[in-house]
């Protein structure tokens, strides 16, 4: 517990070390080992957030908790997406041997990610988007030292998914989104329809090109469908939605830039649904007339 409480500023630490250290002892007493992991990571999140000024009280946290269902939407299409690239690579004949274990971790790895995002937005948040984050890092150390990315290059490629994955763990923990799915057969339920609607995406039929960008939408969309109405309506303010498309446009590339006309189209839509928002909010603040 010692080595958690270092993780949190000084000042937070000297204030309050002596009361998260006895609600973390509580929490684990006579707990098993995954409960006891699943309490360090919270409590490992919890300090990240306090070092990096994020609490749920603040206007970054606020923002930050908005933008994350997206955020986890994002990566999670974007996995689909790439899991569908890699495969026929890890499956072809001439693959030299001594690529073919790491081409298939990459694609497992994937996999992972697009069942942690799931997994989030059915309502376990925290161990959904731990999950999706250790599928991203794992993707990224794979290709680095196994696949002689480079960590450069890997770092250029990886870090917009990292961020995305790194802005769902770092969600203030009570303003993450209620839980979806409430039971554990329900959660089954989706953990299975996510793997199979991969698994079509990724070994079906698809071309790479504007077909390809399938992969990306359709994940999207479902991710979006299953995050729900609550997700938008945390949407308040202009700032929220920009950033809340921020990942979707950024790792949605091959979407975006299929034609000419679509990533324009998108752009617009969103300027003029964040004007929108704006525009509401400010006459929600209108004070009545003759009061």
């Amino acid at each position: 517990m010692t080595a958690l409480l270092r993780l949190y500023p000084a000042g937070y630490r000297r204030e309050f070390g002596d009361e998260i250290a006895m609600a973390y002892h509580e929490a684990t007493r006579d707990a098993r080992r995954a409960a006891r992991a699943r309490e360090a990571l919270d409590v490992t999140g919890h300090a990240l957030r306090m070092r990096l000024g994020l609490g749920s009280a603040g206007r970054r946290g606020r923002l930050l908790a908005a933008a994350a269902p997206f955020a986890v939407t994002a990566v999670g299409a974007s996995a689909v997406w790439w899991a569908g690239l890699m495969l026929p690579g890890a499956t072809a004949s001439q693959l030299p041997a001594e690529l073919t274990i790491p081409y298939m971790l990459l694609v497992a790895a994937h996999f992972v990610t697009v069942l942690g995002a799931a997994t989030a937005l059915s309502g376990r948040w925290s161990a959904g988007a731990w999950t999706m984050a250790a599928g991203c890092a794992a993707t990224a150390v794979i290709e680095a030292m196994r696949l002689g990315g480079g960590v450069e290059f890997v770092l250029l490629l990886r870090t917009p998914l990292l961020l995305a994955a790194l802005a769902a763990v770092l969600c203030p923990a009570d303003l993450r989104p209620q839980p979806r799915v409430r039971t554990a057969a329900g959660l089954a339920a989706v953990v299975l329809w996510t793997a199979l609607l991969a698994g079509v995406l990724t070994s079906g039929p698809l071309p790479d090109g504007s077909f390809g960008a399938l992969r990306f939408a359709v994940p999207a969309a479902a991710g979006l469908a299953l995050a729900g109405r609550p997700a938008f309506a945390g949407l308040r303010t202009a700032p929220a939605v920009l950033l809340a498309a921020l990942p979707l446009f950024v790792l949605g590339t091959p979407l975006w830039t299929r034609d000419a006309y679509t990533g324009p189209l998108a752009l617009g839509l969103l300027l003029v649904a964040a004007a929108a928002v704006s525009i509401r909010r400010r006459r929600g603040r209108r004070p009545l007339d003759g009061v």
